[in-house]
């Protein structure tokens, strides 16, 4: 009887490892389906081009784009290490990333004008320490723009 099932699981394993060879055909060749054709876009007379070096002072007065950036006294290393020092991690749940802090420098070199990036915070609690620690920035070296000190918009990122 043993000897009966073992043949028969014989059987069946090589049954299911055959292949039917008369039904078996190449694949079909892949083919990409036509892209349609583009239409040029349409070219306007090099009168009507107009340049706009800086959109942003037209309606703030705050410039995105200067000549000279506005400078931390001390350098760049200098700035991270005011911020690692006056940073302070909020109480509650630890978290760790980074938080996005938009500031303006004014034309003084004052910073002013702090708030979290839109969707780039963490939590209330640790976005509030982070717009803190960047309010208590000492006065920077103000941005220029065509020689004259001009308020420039910045972004810090503060990582817990």
């Amino acid at each position: 009887m043993a000897l009966g099932l073992l043949l028969l699981a014989a059987a069946t394993a090589c049954a299911q490892n055959s292949y039917n060879w008369w039904d078996a055909r190449p694949p079909a060749p892949v083919t990409s389906p036509p892209r349609p054709a583009r239409k040029p876009a349409p070219v306007a007379p090099s009168s009507a081009i107009v340049v706009v070096i800086d959109s942003l002072p037209l309606t703030t007065g705050k410039y995105t784009y200067v000549e000279v950036m506005p400078a931390f006294p001390g350098g760049t290393e200098s700035m991270l290490n005011f911020l690692r020092k006056n940073l302070q991690r909020p109480r509650g749940p630890r978290q760790h990333g980074r938080i996005l802090v938009n500031l303006i420098v004014s034309t003084t070199g004052e910073v002013t004008e702090v708030q979290v990036a839109p969707v780039h915070g963490l939590s209330p609690a640790y976005d509030a320490a982070a717009v803190e620690c960047v309010r208590r920035l000492p006065r920077f070296k103000p941005g220029h723009r065509e020689g004259k000190p001009v308020a420039t918009a910045l972004t810090l990122p503060v990582i817990f």
